[in-house]
């Protein structure tokens, strides 16, 4: 490959230095998100026995899901921020999701790091957005990722059958692009649950090893959920195994660089708090759910998190004005809330968050660091 085709490698480094500018500021200043996540419908076509998300699937209502007209309006009025993660339902059950996306990255959002996580049943409109989206703007990240429960028949047991057939059909189309252009990420995303806690390996090192797609992560199953069979206590051991494998995934992509590799623990300790939070062990306090992320329901509803059904308000009844919101009587209510409580939960994003903006996460991130560079000099591994 020529020089001048090398794909474009997305400012990795600019965009680490505005999370953290924009973090302590909200934190210290402006109060505004940091990670906003938009449900665009509660519409699906799958019946997932994990599903956290069943009552507003069963009483969705398309008329009332917020049109592009609202989304173009809310995207020009709220404070711009650095990630998003737009979700369903089905996000690809609509059909005008790429003029969506292309709002939240024009308009005064200002979104550069945008994650659509999907089942991949729908390849031909999850290639347009890419296409359409993600290849004229060399400085956006766009990560597609596609959920994965088990391999072959395994993943249709929980998806329905046919449904690995089409996940893979959509990897398929999607990874020649990823190949050519740094800013396309397909991440598989892995719901460990009771029921799939032992299929976890094989479904990495099948993703990872057999497709050689370097991106994979997972989610602890909520603790609602459709089917009973998928609730409850996962083996924690099994948890941690699993944790171990994605770990050497992230040491391995990070290759021999130092800076690389001591972000790279993040993933050790991140997981680490949530296996503690899993069994009622609280580690971590002052969530940051409601100061540095938010939740746009598919009719409006503006939150502080998926967990939690407080409400600030509808964002359509209040004008979109999201500021007005994110700083009135029940949103800091609401931080009081957890300040007093101590409120601590599983959700990925919020203790992700969190942890980034608690300096003591750091210290186990480079005491975790000082273990790596001591097994690397005496000749072991980690990976």
């Amino acid at each position: 490959m020529a020089a001048e085709d090398q794909p474009v490698e997305p400012p990795l480094a600019q965009y680490a230095l505005r999370y953290a500018k924009e973090g302590l500021q909200s934190v210290v200043l402006t109060r505004k998100p940091l990670f906003l996540t938009v449900f665009v419908t509660a519409r699906c076509g799958l019946n997932c026995g994990h599903c956290f998300y069943r009552e507003e699937l069963e009483n969705g209502d398309i008329s009332t899901e917020l049109t592009l007209d609202d989304y173009d309006r809310m995207t020009r009025r709220m404070p711009h921020f650095p990630k998003l993660i737009i979700t369903g339902g089905e996000p690809f059950l609509r059909g005008d999701l790429k003029d969506i996306t292309r709002m939240f990255y024009e308009n005064n959002s200002q979104a550069r790091q945008i994650t659509i996580p999907t089942a991949g049943s729908h390849t031909q409109r999850i290639v347009e957005l890419v296409e359409e989206v993600l290849l004229p703007r060399k400085d956006l990240i766009l990560e597609i990722q596609l959920s994965i429960d088990g391999v072959g028949e395994k993943h249709d047991q929980v998806r329905g059958k046919g449904q690995w057939e089409r996940l893979m059909r959509t990897y398929r189309a999607l990874k020649p692009i990823q190949d050519r252009n740094s800013g396309l990420r397909i991440r598989f995303n892995y719901t460990f649950s009771p029921v799939t806690q032992d299929w976890f390996e094989e479904s990495f090192r099948h993703v990872t090893e057999d497709l050689g797609n370097p991106y994979f992560d997972m989610v602890l199953v909520r603790r609602t959920t459709i089917d009973d069979s998928f609730n409850g206590r996962v083996d924690i051991e099994k948890y941690r195994h699993a944790t171990a494998l994605m770990q050497g995934q992230e040491m391995k992509r990070a290759g021999d660089s130092r800076f690389k590799r001591l972000l790279a623990q993040r993933v050790q300790v991140e997981r680490d708090i949530i296996a503690s939070h899993h069994a009622d062990q609280r580690v971590m306090t002052g969530c940051t759910a409601g100061t540095l992320t938010a939740i746009v329901s598919e009719t409006g509803e503006l939150r502080p998190c998926e967990i939690l059904d407080t409400s600030f308000g509808n964002l359509k009844d209040a004008d979109f004005d999201f500021a007005g919101l994110w700083n009135g009587g029940i949103a800091d209510a609401h931080r009081r809330f957890v300040k007093e409580t101590g409120c601590f939960c599983t959700f990925e994003t919020c203790v992700r968050t969190t942890m980034s903006f608690q300096p003591k996460w750091y210290g186990h991130m480079a005491a975790n660091y000082a273990k790596d560079r001591i097994r690397q000099r005496l000749g072991g591994s980690t990976d």
